[in-house]
């Protein structure tokens, strides 16, 4: 995986669609700016293609603009010549504007090469009489109406209060396990999100328990609710972030009723201990396959984020299709809205809800026991103290830094998997045959469509696998659902919190194409 990590493609991008080119340097963007997380990813991604979908509409008689004034060129003007100028204006504005200011050294030289690759001068005024001017107003247009919306981009993201979210979020339980409000003590609550000590990678031990020491503050930092504010963030179709709010996950303690995300019936208690206990076991039977999913869908094979991830896999569906400029256009934008009105919803669960994480809920049921668990790095199933247990991930990134319910995951590959669904008309991923036009498994071939080989020593968060794994997925939704289980294999979420998220971004995914196709059919 850390080869893919830095590889784009092997294929020229000259050999790109022109769509699938501009994505890529966002995406290259993307990994050059860690700092820039899945919430935020989904934001920049649907600004760079609702940009380019408004300099499409002024070349078609019924679309109609996101966000631009209604401009149709004159017919002579609609070559595909200006078509492309057009839309790359737009991309390399928004791209400019957004990812420049925030990636490495290069990545604004390579904007203009790009453009000058096309032969395209860069537009410097909107002018809606021109190609050139459409693309340039379409990306102001799109920046201007999303500016207030609410992200916080001016600063980097911080959190804000807003009518939704009057106060700053606080932490109900405390980061120091010695503490009170930490598992074990007594102020703790286990229904809710506690932040924790992470390691800076230079305390790290090679088993990755003895991480730190907590006397020593230089040695660790303390998560911080990342993008706390962001259910508040105005959405593409949703009317807001709390319209389609999943139900409350099972409390602790509580003996009223609970039906899970299986339609199970049983108390809110009996419902978290059985679904605490299930990450517990299935990180006590870990296996290299098990590792291999975890991993590939922890951030994308290139460190791209969900909904970069998502978008690095519609390139092979692009390809496969033999999609047009036009159905380029409509695909990526749809896919992008879907993705940035998950993103508003899943973290408006997570802020109302505030839910738990696994490492924090199993340290404070198994404090005092002695269990069997993944031991840390290169250390294999081992007897552990309860109050020591790890979930299968990097030694600095223990738990993703907000709160469990709903799974991020979950929402973002569903919401995926259903734009893809409806925009192809088919459910079909993997067929045997079909090639994706990209080489992401760095083995210098065009990967088959739908299949990705985890190879031989080239896991990241520690040593193997011991041979190659091969995984596939026939359907986007057999993608979907397995990017969804990774999260309760590396034991970062459960069962409902994944099991809703999914039921979230299928909701979500049909409102945001129903949208984005009524938009582009004039409706």
């Amino acid at each position: 995986l850390s080869g893919c990590s830095q590889q784009i493609l092997q294929r020229t991008e000259a050999a790109l669609p022109l769509v699938v080119q501009w994505n890529e340097l966002a995406l290259a963007g993307i990994r050059e700016e860690p700092a820039i997380r899945a919430p935020a990813v989904s934001r920049q991604l649907f600004l760079l293609h609702a940009a380019m979908y408004d300099a499409w509409t002024a070349f078609d008689d019924q679309a109609h603009p996101y966000a631009m004034p209604p401009i149709k060129l004159a017919a002579a003007l609609r070559t595909e010549s200006n078509q492309r100028n057009a839309i790359s204006q737009a991309a390399y504005r928004v791209l400019q504007q957004r990812f420049g200011r925030l990636s490495g050294g290069d990545f604004k030289p390579r904007l203009r090469r790009q453009m000058a690759r096309y032969g395209f001068n860069i537009a410097t005024a909107a002018d809606s009489t021109t190609a050139a001017g459409i693309g340039y107003l379409a990306a102001e247009s799109v920046l201007q109406k999303q500016a207030d919306d609410g992200a916080n981009e001016a600063r980097l993201y911080s959190e804000i209060t807003s009518p939704t979210y009057p106060r700053r979020y606080a932490a109900v339980n405390d980061a120091d396990w010695r503490s009170d409000g930490a598992p074990g003590g007594a102020h703790f609550d286990p229904n809710r999100w506690q932040p924790l000590q992470v390691p800076y990678p230079h305390t790290a031990t090679v088993d990755g328990r003895k991480q730190y020491d907590p006397d020593r503050r230089s040695d660790y930092d303390i998560q911080v609710f990342m993008t706390p504010h962001w259910g508040a963030v105005r959405p593409f179709a949703l009317a807001s972030g709390a319209q389609l709010r999943p139900p409350p996950p099972p409390q602790f303690g509580s003996s009223t009723p609970y039906t899970d995300g299986k339609g199970q019936r049983m108390s809110n208690d009996q419902a978290y201990r059985a679904q605490v206990a299930q990450i517990l076991q299935l990180n006590a039977s870990l296996t290299e396959r098990d590792k291999a999913i975890a991993e590939f869908w922890a951030d994308g094979p290139r460190s791209e984020s969900p909904p970069g991830h998502w978008n690095q896999l519609a390139h092979g569906v692009s390809s496969r299709d033999s999609h047009t400029l036009a159905a380029d256009v409509k695909f990526f934008f749809a896919l992008n809205a879907a993705l940035f009105d998950a993103s508003i919803a899943a973290w408006d669960a997570k802020r109302y809800y505030d839910y738990v994480r696994p490492i924090s809920a199993i340290r404070y049921l198994y404090r005092g026991q002695r269990i069997r668990g993944w031991g840390g790095i290169n250390q294999g199933i081992i007897e552990l103290p309860g109050e020591d247990w790890l979930p299968y991930q990097q030694v600095t990134f223990i738990t993703p830094p907000f709160p469990e319910y709903v799974s991020g995951h979950s929402t973002f590959s569903s919401a995926a998997a259903e734009v893809l669904q409806r925009f192809t008309g088919s459910d079909r991923f993997f067929d045997g045959v079909s090639r994706s036009g990209q080489d992401i498994d760095n083995d210098g071939e065009d990967d088959l469509l739908g299949r990705y080989v985890y190879r031989k020593n080239s896991a990241f968060f520690e040593r193997g696998p011991s041979q190659d794994i091969v995984l596939e997925w026939p359907t986007f939704t057999a993608a979907a659902n397995e990017a969804a289980y990774s999260r309760l294999i590396g034991g970062i979420h459960f069962q409902d919190g994944d099991l809703r998220g999914r039921v979230l971004g299928r909701e979500v995914g049909a409102l945001a194409f129903e949208r984005a196709r009524n938009l582009w059919l004039g409706q």
